[in-house]
């Protein structure tokens, strides 16, 4: 067989079902391999975009999603999502085509190094050189993407390997997942050191939802009643109302006053990647103690100084854990915080935040259990971050690590191919929307149904809030749009205008009736 025939039986043999991507003529043998298996190929119109709908796949499956490019401005096209996916610990493979062997050597046509280029953003990065070690490469590559610390693998695939013939056909087997139990007596000694704490605090963070514990973590808040503060991507484990719930941390810091982590003594980090949120934030001066609980050893700092690291079953930590825990009442100054930070976000804002604090309530009240809210990354992202609610966790995307405008409406159809049951919406500034918004003709040729909703005020809103707070003139972040209702109309999608919560309310109800791709405006202007 040919050896592109051997990597996509490598391919099945990792269950792989769908690779979003561009072809080029490097890699039209893997391309005619494809189309002879039963993985569905998705045509995307924008490399960045392939990678962004990968990384949002491999969130709702819980698996790697694979994204693939041709050679050279394709390969550095998909970089940006790669990274993306690499930062938020997502596994994702990359599938890139490279010249032939023959002239990798010398300057040549659309010929870079991208070995090189994805080597600061995958965990695996490795070039075929001869068609018999495909199935040990493929292999390593999904192995090495789904280990913790989840991440990206990159595969090169020269031209020439690809229509090369080779005997071998043997796959790599696939072994079982160990999982180890941390140490008992290791859990007893943080249990102790809780139990001293006058104000202890949980931190959940991503690998909460990698890993799918939000239960045996929101059982641990009921049990020992100990506050919880989650990231971004951990929204939801508790219910807003608990009185335990002490809401969202990250990005943009609250004043301290309403700053849990800083009134806290000890904190119990619970699947937190310090990407997310930085300890030089919240512990500058590292008087904080640290008990981390996680897949993988902590990576300390100075600022995250661990005393007890709880290193595997996460499930198993937390059930032991909660056994020698005392139940406590949650102190007077740390209730005063929460009813504090609760009315500032019910509070009804100012300036821009008034309108999207409008929209935002409108989203809590209007999503199901079955809602994924997809945020692009710009000053809506803060307001998402603090203000909406999901009703249950692993039903919010906030990228929160490499952070990259442009990756909320790929990533809805990426979601969408994953699990079409699911009712999607993402929320993007008309910044990051119209950084991929070609990827509207993908979504309306894949017939999938969701919503987007674009924040309209023809400025890059987050740069200006920074440059305002440090006393500088807003400069270099205006431009024009164009009419969202003829964009929608053209890309063959449903269009509606809002301009303050009730007509929101309407727009997004018409929205869900609707079949196909719908666009609401919300317009401050």
């Amino acid at each position: 067989m040919k050896g592109s025939d051997l990597f996509v039986k490598a391919l099945l043999n990792e269950d792989v079902k769908h690779i979003f991507g561009i072809p080029g003529e490097e890699n039209i043998d893997l391309l005619d391999s494809i189309a002879n298996s039963n993985i569905d190929f998705i045509l995307t119109r924008h490399e960045q975009g392939a990678a962004f709908m990968a990384d949002a796949y491999a969130r709702v499956k819980k698996r790697p999603g694979v994204c693939l490019s041709t050679l050279g401005p394709g390969a550095t096209n998909l970089l940006t999502g790669v990274a993306n996916a690499h930062l938020d610990k997502v596994p994702l493979i990359a599938i890139t085509a490279q010249a032939p062997r023959d002239r990798l050597h010398k300057e040549s046509h659309q010929n870079v190094d991208t070995l090189a280029l994805f080597s600061g953003v995958t965990k695996y990065n490795r070039a075929i050189l001869v068609p018999e070690s495909i199935p040990e490469i493929v292999r390593k590559a999904f192995a090495m993407s789904m280990k913790e610390t989840r991440g990206a693998s990159h595969i090169q695939l020269p031209e020439d390997i690809g229509k090369l013939e080779t005997v071998s056909e043997k796959m790599i087997p696939i072994p079982d997942e160990a999982i180890f139990e941390s140490n008992v007596s290791i859990i007893k000694k943080a249990a102790e050191e809780i139990n001293r704490a006058k104000n202890p605090i949980i931190l959940a963070g991503n690998g909460v939802v990698r890993f799918s514990v939000w239960n045996s973590v929101k059982e641990f808040v009921h049990e020992t009643n100990v506050p919880i503060v989650t990231t971004f991507m951990a929204k939801g484990i508790v219910p807003y109302d608990d009185q335990a719930n002490f809401f969202v941390v990250g990005g943009r810091p609250y004043p301290n006053k309403l700053r849990p982590l800083i009134n806290s003594d000890l904190i119990i980090a619970i699947g937190f990647d310090m990407v997310e949120y930085d300890p030089v934030i919240w512990n500058k001066d590292s008087s904080r103690r640290i008990i981390n609980i996680s897949m993988t050893q902590a990576e300390v700092d100075e600022h995250f100084p661990v005393s007890y690291d709880m290193v595997g079953d996460m499930e198993f930590s937390l059930k032991t854990l909660a056994k020698h825990v005392h139940r406590r009442e949650i102190s007077r100054e740390y209730k005063d915080i929460r009813q504090r930070r609760k009315e500032y976000i019910e509070s009804p804002g100012e300036g821009k935040e008034a309108l999207a604090k409008e929209i935002i309530k409108q989203l809590n009240e209007l999503s199901t259990e079955n809602t994924l809210l997809i945020s692009d990354v710009g000053l809506h992202k803060v307001w998402i971050s603090r203000f909406y609610h999901p009703k249950s966790p692993d039903r919010t995307i906030i990228y929160n690590g490499f952070a990259s405008m442009g990756g909320a409406l790929p990533a809805s159809i990426g979601a969408k191919v994953a699990n079409d049951k699911l009712s999607v919406v993402s929320v993007s500034g008309d910044g990051g929307f119209l950084m991929n918004v070609q990827e509207l003709e993908t979504a309306k040729r894949l017939g999938l149904k969701f919503t987007c909703v674009i924040f309209n005020d023809c400025t890059l809103s987050l740069i200006e809030k920074h440059q305002i707070d440090a006393g500088l003139k807003p400069n270099y972040i205006h431009f024009t749009n164009p009419d969202f209702n003829l964009l929608a109309k053209s890309f063959a999608c449903n269009y509606f205008l809002s301009t303050d919560g009730e007509s929101f309310k309407k727009a997004y109800e018409e929205a869900e009736k609707s079949e196909g791709v719908s666009l609401i405006e919300v317009a401050f202007q």
